[in-house]
C-alpha cells in the first residue's frame, strides 16, 4: 500500500457517487447498449500504473465487475506520476475525489489501492476476502429502496432520470454524479515502479461530473451521445450515481445506480 498525507479540497464541489438504477432484470441489452440495473455494490477503486502495490487491486476489480449486480470503476490518481512514468488514465480530478472520501473517512492519508464500496467503507483494494465480507455487509438497498435511478439511450441523446428522494429537514439534498469509463485497456509501461509490465485495467474513469442536487421532484438530464463516446471507436460506457451528502460537504453513502456500455456504432 503507498500512502500520502491528505491536502485541503481543492473544490468545495461535492464529489459524487454512482446512482443504482432499479428495473425487473439486472442486464437489458438494447442494440448497441447493455445496461447494468439492479446494482447492489458500487467499488470505486483508487489506482495508479505508477505504484507496484496496484496491479493485484486491478486484476481483482476486474473479477468483479464481471459480477451481474456490481459496478466497478478504476480512478486512476496523479499524484505518483513524478516517480517516472506519467498514468495514462490519471487524472487530478479523481484525485479530488480521493480526498475528498479521506474528508468523509476521517483519514490522515491518501493511499493506492483504495477501494471504496457504496462510499461507505474502505479498504486496500487488494484485499479480497475482507472486501467480500464488507461487500456482505453493505449491499444498497435495491428494490427495497424508493431511490431509482435510469439511463438510457434515445437516439443521439442520453437520457437520466433520479426519483424517489425523500429530503430531510436540515439535511443536504443527495447528488446526482455522471462518470464516464472506457471498456478494458492494456498499457505497456515503460518506467518506474512496474516498468516492463503490461497493466490491465477495466472501467477506467474517463470524466465525472456533479450533474446537481436531487430534492423530492427528482432531476431528469438529457446529453449528446457524443459526450460518452468521444472517438467512436471503442466501447465506451457511462454510469448515473444518487449519493447522499454529509454535513461537511463531503460524499456519504451511495443510494442508486445505473450503467450502460455503448459499442461504437
Amino acid at each position: 500500500m503507498r500512502a500520502l498525507p491528505t491536502r485541503p479540497l481543492m473544490r468545495r464541489m461535492v464529489q459524487g457517487a454512482l446512482c443504482v438504477a432499479i428495473v425487473a432484470l439486472p442486464v437489458r441489452v438494447l442494440c448497441a447498449e447493455r445496461i447494468k440495473n439492479q446494482i447492489t455494490h458500487v467499488l470505486e477503486l483508487f489506482t495508479s500504473q505508477g505504484c507496484s502495490s496496484c496491479p493485484p487491486a486491478d486484476r481483482l476489480l476486474a473479477k468483479f465487475a464481471d459480477q451481474p449486480h456490481v459496478l466497478a470503476l478504476s480512478y486512476h490518481v496523479d499524484y505518483w506520476d513524478y516517480i517516472g512514468w506519467r498514468d495514462t488514465f490519471g487524472s487530478g480530478h479523481n484525485s479530488e475525489r480521493q480526498r475528498a472520501y479521506a474528508k468523509a473517512f476521517a483519514n490522515k492519508m491518501i493511499y493506492t489501492p483504495q477501494l471504496v464500496i457504496n462510499g461507505l467503507h474502505d479498504i486496500v483494494g487488494s484485499h479480497d476476502r475482507k472486501i467480500e465480507r464488507l461487500m456482505k455487509k453493505s449491499r444498497l438497498p435495491a428494490v427495497a429502496s424508493p431511490v431509482a435511478v435510469t439511463i438510457r439511450r434515445i437516439g443521439d441523446s442520453i437520457h437520466i432520470a433520479a426519483s424517489g428522494v425523500e429530503v430531510v429537514p436540515g439535511q443536504r439534498k443527495p447528488m446526482l454524479v455522471l462518470v464516464n469509463f472506457a471498456d478494458t485497456a492494456e498499457v505497456k509501461v515503460d518506467r518506474g515502479e512496474n516498468a516492463g509490465e503490461t497493466l490491465v485495467t477495466t472501467h477506467p474513469v474517463r470524466g465525472w461530473q456533479l450533474m446537481g442536487m436531487v430534492g423530492e421532484d427528482g432531476m431528469q438530464v438529457d446529453m449528446p451521445v457524443s459526450s460518452v463516446m468521444p472517438d467512436g471507436e471503442e466501447t465506451y460506457g457511462c454510469a448515473a450515481i444518487v449519493q447522499a451528502v454529509r454535513p461537511d460537504g463531503s460524499p456519504g453513502a451511495i443510494l442508486a445506480a445505473t450503467q450502460m456500455e455503448i459499442d461504437p456504432d
